[in-house]
């Protein structure tokens, strides 16, 4: 093996033109391989830190509805804990928004409320600092301290004295109490909260949009949080949820109104997600196992390219090879020498990769934070497992590219070899056209691929979600970040109205809770009074002037007053916009107005809300991969009869204003009205939508998909490329006979063309039908394209076919410039 070692480095160094291609091209395929893995590593196969995979989420479900899931109140969850008997260790935790100030600013942070046990039934130790106490736990306590995640005290450059420090959040100082460790972003995997609070710390932190009844923490109606816990030793699934069911039975008995009729199912926690029903990793497996095949493409291509060139190589070793048979030599030992010199190129080609895939990732995890909402933390960083995957990438490359070669070099045909017969040796040993067929049908897979997600990102780039976007201005508000209560906010919010629209250049301004593409939605159930079937509704709370503001016209009755955008008291019926689409589910050929509606708040209480329907306007779509069939129906909501303290302030401009400059006017206008208002975006809504995670989603995969299909295509270019310079200079000889027999340069122009015309339609054809299938693969994730677009086709096939006869062209260029005498003189 060292003789084999030395003497394989000895011949790339002979030919470091044919070395450097090679190292080239695996250290593209080998790296670009690397960086899937680590995406893929991070999002399905690394072990979540301690022990979060040993964990099992408790899932509370209604026995007479199995398929309806709700979250738990802090008394539920400490009665589970103390009287379950089940558990070693039960945790709670939740979300929520908040603000931080950082210099003069303020920006939306993402935090998890978690019970003081949290980071200890996780199995996690602090980094620094410690974890909460069950003082700090308690509902009420008000306690002001936080836990910072690791990369956010690694942001902040203060070292040991990070930890005991203050940050101001919400409006108030909160002393940091803990650091977390290193890649641990709690029960998810990629990203994480920047900060962790006490669920003592509830009410000075959660924000309306988080919060599913205005009661506190330690009303039992209250379900506001996901638990999970560690079995006790010995006790299996099924006899926890056992326990679990006898215990509810308990608690139904105790506390009628809350907890009768209520089941326990425990299921492992997602990788991805946090939720009141249990899910799996279904998505983000579906999604690994895509990239991971097409990168493995990517690397087939590099395979197939090398396995060419090392066979046109062999050509020109045959005599060598002839005669170590001759002399005695084994097939197997010949073999063996063979696949170590493969071996060299593969590691050079790998520890290349190595370092391009540390790059990659990096800027991967970089790209990716530009795109993550809610001041989320990613944890996408390069890892050590990242070289045992190049490693084995390098070794299974080496078996791809070389082991075929090597078996075809050594078959035994001592006297054609030794006499040197180049043509049949080229035709016994196949150089060129299977591998070259395969090569191009397998790119052109990729570049087709690439191409409908392109596609997809140009068609979602010019999406609108009912109403149009020109002329429109989206700033984001919300006063209670800086600790103003719904009394201040109310009255904060009129004073911007009216300022805004006092601008010259505005038309309209209004506001609403959620907005289309945005980072929030929130859904409700919707009945006719006395019925019990549901509909769920996109929920909106907006102001008058909402439907002027957006071009909404009014299909029947009428919008919002301006009275109505005042704090209504009294339990009179709400007053509610809805759509078109509602309309037809719940009043089918009826008159919707003035109908009574019964909308349940997001708590699932016993009491739903009472609303009167006052108008009906044409529907929109609020998620940007939802069909017109399958989009959710709108509900609207009067601004005064519910309170939401962050809200979207909708500007609509005039023709011949500049958005650039209102913009700016805007906020301007904002900072002297109060200089403590959080202002976290100010965009148009063109802008919004571009911005937006879907669309970003759409614009990744379109990025992802055509670098792979790029790499294919060059890849496949330089393949087809070296092969044919490679033919052309072991043709030398014969191309110089035909010239001296009376060939001209066209002649043997059209003869290298001919043959590379040939294999290109070959594996255009067989190409078509694989991107047929791989489109249909991935369908799913397609934004409006069919996966068997016909022009999308014919584009890559054209591109293709291309850079397959450009390649074809420069050898043969070359071969109508060969000297007959030099020719004949050459071996």
């Amino acid at each position: 093996m060292v003789h084999d070692l030395a003497h394989g480095i000895r011949l790339l160094r002979r030919a470091p033109g044919f070395s450097a291609a090679a190292i080239v091209i695996l250290a593209l395929a080998i790296g670009a391989n690397t960086a899937v893995f680590s995406l893929v590593d991070t999002l399905v196969l690394q072990p979540r830190p301690g022990r979060v995979d040993d964990l099992f989420g408790v899932f509370g479900r209604d026995r007479n509805t199995p398929d309806r899931f709700r979250d738990f109140s802090y008394p539920q969850y400490v009665d589970l804990r103390d009287r379950a008997g089940v558990f070693d260790t039960l945790m709670a935790h939740t979300f929520t928004t908040i603000g931080v100030r950082d210099g003069e600013q303020m920006r939306q942070s993402f935090a998890s409320l978690v019970s003081a046990n949290y980071f200890h039934t996780l199995g996690v130790r602090m980094a620094a600092g410690r974890a909460f106490t069950a003082d700090e736990e308690r509902p009420g306590a008000g306690t002001a301290v936080v836990i910072a995640s690791y990369l956010t005290w690694r942001r902040a450059h203060l070292g040991p004295g990070f930890v005991g420090s203050t940050v101001r959040l919400n409006g108030r100082d909160f002393s940091i109490v803990g650091v977390t460790p290193k890649g641990f972003g709690g029960t998810m995997t990629l990203v994480s909260p920047e900060w962790w609070l006490p669920m003592g710390a509830y009410d000075l932190a959660v924000n309306e949009m988080f919060k599913p009844k205005a009661t506190g923490l330690d009303d039992r109606s209250h379900y506001a949080l996901n638990i999970a816990g560690v079995l006790k030793r010995g006790v299996s699934q099924t006899a926890a949820e056992r326990a679990l069911d006898t215990a509810g039975t308990g608690f139904g008995s105790a506390y009628p109104a809350t907890d009768r009729d209520r089941s326990y199912v425990l299921a492992r926690l997602p990788r991805m997600s946090v939720s009141s029903r249990p899910e799996t990793n279904s998505g983000p497996a579906t999604l690994s196992a895509l990239l991971t095949f097409m990168a493995a493409l990517v690397l087939v291509v590099a395979c197939l390219n090398l396995a060419n060139l090392l066979l046109a190589r062999g050509v020109a070793r045959r005599r060598e090879i002839a005669i170590r048979q001759a002399l005695g030599g084994g097939r197997g030992r010949i073999v063996r020498q063979l696949l170590v010199e493969g071996l060299v190129l593969s590691t050079l080609g790998a520890a290349v990769g190595v370092v391009v895939a540390w790059w990659l990732t990096e800027a991967l995890g970089a790209w990716f934070s530009t795109a993550i909402p809610l001041g989320l933390n990613l944890v996408l960083e390069p890892s050590a497992r990242m070289l045992p995957a190049a490693i084995g990438f390098a070794l299974l490359g080496t078996l791809c590219f070389a082991l075929g070669p090597a078996w075809a070099l050594t078959r035994p045909v001592l006297q054609n070899d030794l006499r040197g017969e180049p043509s049949r040796i080229t035709r016994r040993l196949g150089t060129g056209p299977a591998l070259v067929v395969a090569q191009v049908a397998v790119s052109l897979a990729l570049v087709a691929a690439g191409g409908l997600f392109v596609r997809a990102a140009v068609k979602a780039a010019t999406a609108d979600p009912g109403f149009a976007l020109n002329h429109q201005l989206l700033i984001t508000l919300d006063p209670s970040l800086a600790g103003y209560d719904h009394v201040q906010i109310r009255a904060l919010y009129a004073r911007v109205l009216d300022r805004v629209r006092s601008i010259a250049g505005v038309e309209r301004a209004s506001l609403a809770s959620t907005v289309s593409f945005g980072e929030f939605s929130e859904g409700r159930d919707v009945q006719l009074p006395g019925k019990t079937e549901r509909r769920s509704a996109e929920f909106m709370i907006v102001t008058s002037d909402y439907f002027d503001t957006l071009r909404l016209p009014l299909v029947r009755g009428r919008a919002f007053t301006a009275a109505e955008d005042q704090e209504r008291d009294g339990n009179a019926p709400i007053p509610a916009v809805i759509d078109t689409r509602l309309a037809d589910r719940l009043f089918p050929g009826g008159d919707p107005l003035e109908r009574a509606l019964d909308v349940r708040p997001n708590d699932d209480s016993a009491n739903p809300q009472r609303f009167i329907v006052v108008g009906v306007v044409p529907p929109t779509t609020h998620d940007l991969f939802a069909s017109a069939a399958d989009s959710r129906p709108h509900l609207y909501a009067a601004y005064g009869s519910i309170f939401r303290g962050r809200m979207l302030l909708h500007v609509r401009t005039s023709a011949a204003a500049s958005d650039t400059a209102l913009l700016g006017a805007i906020q301007r206008e904002l900072r002297q009205l109060d200089p403590r208002l959080p202002v976290l975006a100010a965009q148009t809504m063109t802008s919004h939508r571009d911005a937006s995670i879907s669309e970003w989603a759409v614009r990744a995969a379109a990025v992802l998909f055509s670098a792979f299909g790029v790499l294919a295509l060059l890849l496949a270019t330089i393949g087809v490329y070296g092969l044919k310079a490679y033919d052309v200079s072991r043709r030398t000889r014969e191309i110089g006979i035909r010239m001296a027999l009376g060939a001209t340069s066209a002649d043997v122009e059209r003869l290298v063309m001919r043959e590379g015309v040939r294999t290109t339609i070959v594996g255009l054809a067989i190409g078509l039908a694989l991107a047929a299938g791989i489109g249909k693969l991935v369908s799913g994730l397609l934004y409006r394209v069919s996966p068997f677009d016909p022009a999308i086709l014919a584009v890559a096939a054209a591109l293709l076919s291309t850079a397959a006869m450009l390649a074809c062209y420069l050898p043969a260029r070359r071969a109508t410039r060969v000297v007959p005498l030099d020719a004949l003189r050459s071996e």
